[in-house]
C-alpha cells in the first residue's frame, strides 16, 4: 500500500490506495437473480492474475464454465495469458473477459479497464506497453471473466479443432473433451 497524508477537519489524516491483488478464485454465481445485472445463467468469475492459468481452466471445465476449455496447455498465470491475449482454436481470453484491474506503474494509480478498453487484439492487448525500464506498465492484479454455463461447447467452427475431435465444423462436444485434447498438444 502507498500512504499519503490530508487534513480532515483540522486533523491529519492518512489516505490509503490499495494495490491488492485479489488471491485466488471468487465466484459470483447469481446470474438470473431478479436485480442481477450479468446474463441469465452466466457466472462472474474474478481471478487473481498470479494464479495458474492452468488452474483456472481446470477449475472452468469441471465446474462446466465455458469459453476457455481449449486454451488448456497455456503456460504460466492468468495475467500472463490475459497480457498476450492467448488465443487457441478459434478462442481468445479476451472473450471471456468482462474487466481487468491493473496497477497503472506510470500514473502510480489503480486502473480497472472494461474488456472493450483493454485493446484485444491477436496476440497482445494494451497491457504489453513497457516503461523505459523495460517493466510492465500495468501489473494485472485481477481480471473478471464472464462465463456462460454448460457441459458442452459452443459449436465447434475452428476446422482443425473440428479434424482432431474427428466431428463435423457446428458440432458440439463436451469441454473436458476440448479440453484434454488440448492438454495433449494437440491440435
Amino acid at each position: 500500500m502507498i500512504g499519503s497524508l490530508a487534513r480532515c477537519n483540522g486533523s491529519v489524516v492518512e489516505l490509503q490506495r490499495l494495490r491488492i491483488p485479489t488471491l485466488g478464485v471468487s465466484v459470483d454465481a447469481a446470474g438470473c437473480d431478479v436485480n442481477d445485472l450479468v446474463f441469465c445463467a452466466a457466472v462472474q468469475v474474478r481471478v487473481g492474475g498470479d494464479e495458474s492459468w492452468g488452474s483456472l481452466v481446470a477449475r472452468a471445465v469441471e465446474s462446466e464454465w465455458m469459453g476457455v476449455e481449449a486454451l488448456a496447455g497455456e503456460a504460466g498465470s492468468v495475467a500472463d495469458a490475459t497480457r498476450v491475449n492467448a488465443s487457441r482454436c478459434g478462442q481468445a481470453v479476451a472473450d471471456t473477459v468482462a474487466s481487468v484491474r491493473t496497477w497503472d506503474r506510470k500514473l502510480d494509480a489503480q486502473r480497472t479497464f472494461a474488456a472493450v478498453d483493454c485493446g484485444f487484439g491477436p496476440g497482445g492487448s494494451q497491457f504489453q506497453e513497457r516503461l523505459a525500464d523495460g517493466t510492465w506498465r500495468y501489473a494485472i492484479l485481477d481480471v473478471d471473466f464472464l462465463f456462460t454455463q454448460g457441459s458442452w461447447t459452443a459449436p465447434v467452427q475452428d476446422a482443425g479443432l473440428a479434424a482432431a475431435l474427428e466431428i463435423e465444423p457446428g458440432t458440439r462436444v463436451r469441454l473436458a473433451d476440448v479440453r484434454d485434447l488440448a492438454l495433449r498438444g494437440r491440435p
